[in-house]
């Protein structure tokens, strides 16, 4: 825990706007200006102070009370209580993201948020890509959701330095290279699957069932047009391109991993070597 009220000084604005920059951002995971009200009732404040937007009027209300109280308790109230699990029961994966975001603010002063969703003191950052490393944002979130380990193993530079397009790119490639490692051929692609999959003058190399019915026929073949579905919507593009003037959105990247980590684990129970 970090200190008591007599041992608290006031944080620093940078540090208080860092904090509600994350805590009232625009969008989703942070708190509705509602939400921000009832925390703020926590520790005795009962309105936010008038601004451009709930971000400088979270700063000014947290930033004034700390003055006007002479310590920084009142900060670390408001996070505490912002933080405590009990508010996100239904909703854990915003709890998680919340940490993340705050995280990898926090450890450039030492601090972090714990599991009970306290402020605590922590390793400290001295660059941004070693806040990055030691938050692990991305990281945490992607076994979260049961990432597969080759994702991780292929994407781990990406993902410490929470680049979406290069992670993106990268996790992409790890399909046509698994299956080119298992099977010896070469080549990428439609060309590459059609080999590996089977075609209508092919014989599979790699099924993902028996090939025993219509039923699991078609689910082969789905699953072939799949991975050439994949090749050409997040391979290519991201191919041809360079990161400057791309963007990857957060939950579409979060996703893409999902059906990446599917497909792995299904390679997994054909057989395919990781």
């Amino acid at each position: 825990m970090v200190g008591t009220a007599s041992s608290t000084p006031v944080f620093d604005i940078a540090f208080t706007e860092a904090v509600c920059n994350v805590l009232a951002a625009t969008d989703a995971p942070a708190l509705s200006s509602s939400e921000l009200t009832s925390v703020l009732r926590v520790v005795g404040i009962h309105r936010l102070d008038e601004g451009a937007n709930k971000r400088t009027r979270l700063l000014t209300t947290l930033h004034n009370a700390q003055v006007s109280r002479g310590t920084g308790k009142t900060l670390i109230g408001f996070l505490n209580a912002a933080m405590s699990p009990a508010r996100y029961v239904s909703e854990p994966l915003r709890w998680e993201a919340l940490r993340g975001q705050l995280n990898a603010v926090l450890v450039l002063y030492g601090l972090r948020v714990n599991d009970e969703g306290k402020l605590a003191r922590g390793r400290t950052a001295a660059t941004l890509s070693e806040a990055a490393q030691l938050s692990g944002e991305l990281l945490t979130e992607l076994r979260h959701r049961g990432c597969h380990a080759v994702l991780l193993d292929y994407c781990s530079e990406e993902l410490i330095t929470q680049s979406l397009f290069h992670a993106m790119s990268e996790a992409s490639k790890t399909i046509p290279d698994r299956i080119r490692r298992h099977t010896g051929l070469a080549g990428d692609g439609a060309a590459l699957y059609d080999q590996a999959l089977g075609s209508q003058n092919l014989t599979p190399l790699v099924q993902i069932n028996p090939l025993a019915s219509d039923s699991e026929v078609s689910e082969h073949r789905g699953f072939k047009n799949m991975l050439v579905g994949i090749h050409g919507h997040y391979r290519n593009p991201r191919a041809h391109r360079t990161r400057l003037g791309s963007t990857e959105a957060r939950d579409d990247f979060l996703d893409a991993f999902s059906l990446f980590s599917y497909i792995h684990r299904r390679l997994d129970q054909a057989g395919v070597g990781a």
